[in-house]
This record gives structure tokens, sequence and C-alpha cells, in this order.
């Protein structure tokens, strides 16, 4: 069944997208060593069934207002995600590898909700991703998700350590803000707009950046790790839409590990990542909001939404608001601009839930959106 939906067609037709390649030929630095029996020694690819469970598990709260100093975002034009209830106060975990940026678990984390939206597809779409290979591209500075083909052929999946640290902090500044009335991830934006600079590590917040009862706050940790998952599946399923809607033309169900070193990513992605256009960003979004709404639904206790997508877009939205003209992170420069995929991801979200989680079909690519 395709449903057709009087909002998003118009986006479709004549919102002006950028591409989503990856251009760059910044080289990354070599990895340190994976947690045994997680990762395997750098150079090799991993499949997502390897990557264990968060050792966390996300507690539920209430989804958030807007950012504070940022205007609300509009509202819904159709059934908008439901309440579900604050989680209750747990003991404090002063050690969460969130607050702690353990980037071997931010790694290992992301692997796990990629291989929660791939069992969240269709069978259809699930067949030709099954068993692709993700990594972590450690590459300094380089802040962004994709998907490509190596040199071979194959297809890859990939997220940047940089990406990762950065919304490791987005959710627990959002998180700290909502539980305490705070103001740390404004604190945070400008920190990043006025510090990062080109192939340099990422900002980071100085010590006692948040009073440290606030940080090791259980409903704090809790919400966190609610927030962090969402952007992941958000990220990773725009991207992973593009291998399962045939955008890169090298995902036909053929998976397994092979020995591309991420020193060797630049390269790659370079000479054989395609092209991307306007209608195909268009249904990667619609595409990825459904198999993450999908996902999420399938989740003991809490369930994801579109939150943590709005989240992603509207800090780089206001990232580029404090930052020169000249863009600094993969992640503005491969994907559109924010302000117009914020009404397609919310139209998006409300047509699934409005259909029961059958979802936007495009024309000619019915049963691949959702599961």
């Amino acid at each position: 069944m395709r449903v057709l939906s009087s909002l998003i067609l118009p986006l479709v037709l004549t919102v002006a997208l950028g591409g989503c390649n990856r251009s760059d030929t910044t080289q990354p630095q070599t990895p340190g060593a994976y947690p045994p029996g997680q990762y395997q020694q750098p150079g090799q690819y991993q499949q997502p069934g390897q990557y264990q469970q968060p050792g966390s598990t996300p507690g539920q709260y209430a989804p958030p207002g807007s950012t504070p100093g940022q205007p609300p975002p509009p509202a819904a034009t159709g059934p908008s995600a439901p309440p579900v209830q604050p989680p209750p106060a747990g003991p404090p975990s002063p050690n969460d590898p969130i607050n702690l940026i353990d980037i071997n678990y931010l790694r290992n984390n992301a692997g796990s909700v990629m291989g929660e939206l791939m069992d969240a597809l269709a069978p259809a779409a699930k067949a030709k991703v099954q068993g692709i290979p993700f990594i972590a591209d450690p590459a300094v500075g380089e802040v962004n998700a994709y998907a490509a083909c190596d040199d071979q052929g194959m297809p890859l999946m990939a997220i940047t350590d940089a990406l990762l640290q950065i919304e490791a902090y987005v959710a627990q500044f959002k998180a700290t803000d909502e539980i305490f009335g705070t103001n740390k991830l404004d604190a945070y934006l400008q920190l990043v707009a006025q510090n990062t600079r080109p192939h340099q590590p990422s900002p980071t917040p100085p010590p006692g950046f948040i009073d440290p009862t606030q940080s090791a706050d259980g409903r704090k940790v809790a919400r966190q790790h609610q927030l962090m998952d969402e952007q992941l599946a958000f990220v990773l399923g725009h991207e992973l839409a593009h291998h399962h809607l045939g955008h890169t033309g090298c995902a036909n169900g053929q998976g397994g590990s092979r020995g591309v070193h991420p020193a060797d990513l630049g390269r790659l992605l370079t000479r054989v990542m395609p092209a991307f256009n306007q209608p195909n960003e268009v249904a990667a979004d619609i595409a990825g909001i459904n198999n993450l709404l999908t996902a999420g639904s399938r989740r003991q206790g809490v369930k994801w939404n579109e939150e943590g997508g709005f989240l992603t877009l509207d800090f780089f939205s206001r990232l580029d608001q404090l930052t020169p003209a000249t863009i600094l992170f993969g992640f503005e420069n491969s994907h559109p601009p924010p302000q117009f995929r914020r009404p397609i991801i919310q139209q998006a979200a409300n047509t699934w839930r409005a259909t029961g989680g059958q979802g936007f079909q495009l024309p000619g690519l019915g049963g691949l959106f959702g599961g």
C-alpha cells in the first residue's frame, strides 16, 4: 500500500537539497586497539551483530521542548510523538560511558543501533543490507556519517569518532538542561562555534563544565542514553537508506569482512562514492525516519521517536548561525541544510503514526521503507 502525503509531495518536488557524498581527502589517523570481542584490529570491518548492547538501559522521559534560547519547533500537522513518563530517580552514575566520552563504548553502541535498524527493515530492504560492514572512522576533525562503496564495489557504513563525540555531548547537555533547567547545550554550542578548526580535534568542555552531582544524576544519565540512541538512529537510518534504496548501487546482499584500513577511507570515498541528487536525499530522510520509528516501536521500555533527529539538526542549524561562512563539518557539506530537512522529517513521522506504522511510500518504492 502506498500512502501519499499532501505535504511531503510538494516538498519532494520543490525543496532544493544538496548531495550526500563525502568529497574530502583527509586521511584518518590510525585508530587504537579495540576491546577484544567487540572490534577486530584496525583494517577489518565489522558486522553489526558483533556489537554488544549498551550496558545502560535508557529510562523513559517526556520528549523535550525547545532548546533554551531557541524558538520552539513548528507545530506538528499530524499525530505527534506520544508522551512517556519520566524515569524514576536511580542511583548516581559518575562513570557512565557517555559522561566519560568513552569512544570504544560509543562505537559499540552505534553498531548496536545500526543492528536494530537493519532488523526492523522490510524483508526486501533487509536482504540488501544484512551483513554490510560498519567501521569507525577516526579521522581527526571529520564530523560525518556515510554510506559508500569501496574500490572493489562492496558496500560499507561508517561514522566518525568526531560525530560520536559531538552527539554524546549534545545528549548529556540536553538531558542536563531538561532535568536541572540549565543552559549547558547553548554553552557547548558556543564553545564549538568559537574553537573549531579544520582538521583539528573537536573542542571539549573544560573540567567542571557540569556540576559533578548533576552529571552523575541517575535521571539525567538515563535520559542522555535515550537521546544518544535516537540521534544515532536518525543519522544511521538516513545513511542505511541510501544503500537499501539503491542510491549507492553496491548494496545487493553481499556482506562480509574486508581488509580496508581506516586510513584508506579518504582515498576510497573520493574515488568511488557516487553523487546523490535531491530526490535521493528526501527519500533517504523519509525512509530513515520510517526505519527509526519501526525499530523504536519494537524496543522494550522507552520507544524511539524523531526527537533525536531534531536535536541533531537543530545543533548544526544553530552552529551555522554562529560560525563563519565557510562550513567546517562534513556532516553539513554532505547533507542538505537542516532547515529543509526538518519539515520533511516531521511530516514523515506524522504519516508513520497516522498510518499505523505503514509510513509514507514514495511512488515506485513501495515496501522498502518500513517493516
